[in-house]
Parts: C-alpha cells; sequence; structure tokens
C-alpha cells in the first residue's frame, strides 16, 4: 500500500492497476467514475482499470493505492464484486493526531479485518529485513530463499502466505516507494533515486510506476507541496 494526504487536488482522467480508496476529510468532493459524475461524495472504493477523475478543491483527502494482489486487494475486490465502484457514505469516527495512525486506524474501519499488526514466521521477518538492505541490489527469489534455508518453492508460498503479496511485487512496491521517500526526504534526483533502488534507469522506474498507478511519478511528486505520503512515511508538512 501507498497512501498520502492531498490537498486541493484536481486529478484528471485516468486509472489503476491497483485499487484505490479516497475519503474526504472535510468537504465532499465530485468525480467522474467509469463515465458517470458523481457529487457530494464523502469518499469511495474505486475497481482496477476504472477511469476516473476528482474535483477536491475545498477539501484534505486521504488516498491509499493498494496492491490487487495483497490480502487488502482481495477484501476490497470481493467487496466490489466488479461494481465499479462502492460510494463511502459515512467516515467512521477515528481519534488521534498522527496522521499516518489515522489513516492506519480508518482504513481498518473501512476494511474490516485490516491489520498492520500481524507476526510473521521469523524466516519470513529476517528476509524482509534482507530485502529492505539490499533493494539496490539483485534480489532472486531462490538466492533469498537460500539465505533462510529455504527451497524456493517452499519460499514462494511462505512469503505470499505471510505477507499477501508474491515475493517479486513486494519488491517491486519496496523499490518504488524508497524512490519516492529519497526523492521528497533527500532531495535526490529521480534518476538517481532509482538507479540506486534496483531500476536500471529513470525510465524504468517510470514505466512500472505508470503501469502500476495510471499517473507518472513526475505528474505526482510535482504537486509534492500539496502532498503529504504516509505510507512511506515522509515528513513533509502541508502548507496551510
Amino acid at each position: 500500500m501507498i497512501s498520502f494526504l492531498a490537498r486541493h487536488s484536481v486529478v484528471d482522467v485516468h486509472y489503476h492497476q491497483c485499487f484505490q480508496v479516497v475519503v474526504s476529510l472535510k468537504n465532499p468532493i465530485d468525480s467522474v467514475i467509469d463515465g458517470k459524475a458523481h457529487q457530494g461524495l464523502s469518499g469511495f472504493f474505486v475497481n482496477q482499470y476504472i477511469t476516473h477523475s476528482c474535483q477536491a478543491q475545498d477539501t484534505e483527502a486521504l488516498v491509499y493505492f493498494i496492491d490487487a494482489e495483497s490480502y487488502q486487494g482481495w477484501q476490497l475486490k470481493n467487496m466490489l464484486d466488479g461494481k465499479p465502484f462502492i460510494p463511502i457514505d459515512a467516515i467512521p469516527a477515528v481519534t488521534g493526531t498522527d496522521m499516518a495512525r489515522f489513516a492506519e486506524d480508518l482504513l481498518n474501519r473501512l476494511l474490516p479485518g485490516f491489520s498492520s499488526q500481524h507476526t510473521i514466521d521469523d524466516r519470513i521477518r529476517e528476509t524482509l529485513t534482507y530485502i529492505d538492505h539490499r533493494l539496490g541490489d539483485r534480489l532472486l527469489l531462490d538466492e533469498v530463499a537460500g539465505q533462510v534455508f529455504l527451497s524456493a518453492e517452499r519460499f514462494r508460498h511462505l512469503f505470499a502466505q505471510e505477507t499477501g503479496v508474491p515475493f517479486s511485487q513486494y519488491v517491486l512496491w519496496k523499490r518504488i516507494k524508497q524512490v519516492i521517500f529519497q526523492v521528497l526526504q533527500h532531495g535526490l534526483s529521480m534518476s538517481t533515486a532509482s538507479i540506486q533502488n534496483g531500476f536500471t534507469d529513470q525510465a524504468h522506474f517510470t514505466r512500472l510506476f505508470r503501469r502500476t498507478f495510471g499517473v507518472s511519478a513526475k505528474q505526482l511528486l510535482k504537486n509534492s507541496r500539496y502532498v503529504q505520503f504516509l505510507t512511506p512515511y515522509v515528513e513533509v508538512a502541508l502548507p496551510s
């Protein structure tokens, strides 16, 4: 999952490979979803590959990009059941001032059964640490499996079971999130951050980002003054 808080957002027609959840925190938002106009929405779940646009100029909105192959993606697939979108009629009450925690708690209420608190197999926990320290290297499944003394097939199954997402997709999302983090938090160029995190070049990163999210990384980051990334956590103050 990638999540962020956007302010005064206007998004042109686009679609995503992943699922998207949008929640307005103040005023209602207007959207065109699958060619139909919807006004005064509190929020919505939108299905994969469904074209949509959004007018949220006078509000703050929480936006979640959720991998279709994750556990939460499976939940959303079942909730949507082929529908292009489902409106969120009422936002569950959530307390707290920490926005990252608030976003997590809100998703927990919107998706019953969601929780980021999960005790996983020690071998997979060790693997996640291994991946975090080697995002710039080639990460081959059979070689990583050998680090925790598992066969490739056993590791493939256990990794997906414990994390809710296939190994290759997990690595891709970690790399994408780290590029975003380094560009916003450390001021690296997108080209440098892409290469440091295992992409062949910036074009490779851009192609995979657009394929996953339906918009280019530059389109998202050019308005970073109005975006606070929550997952991955990037401490960027929104303008008042």
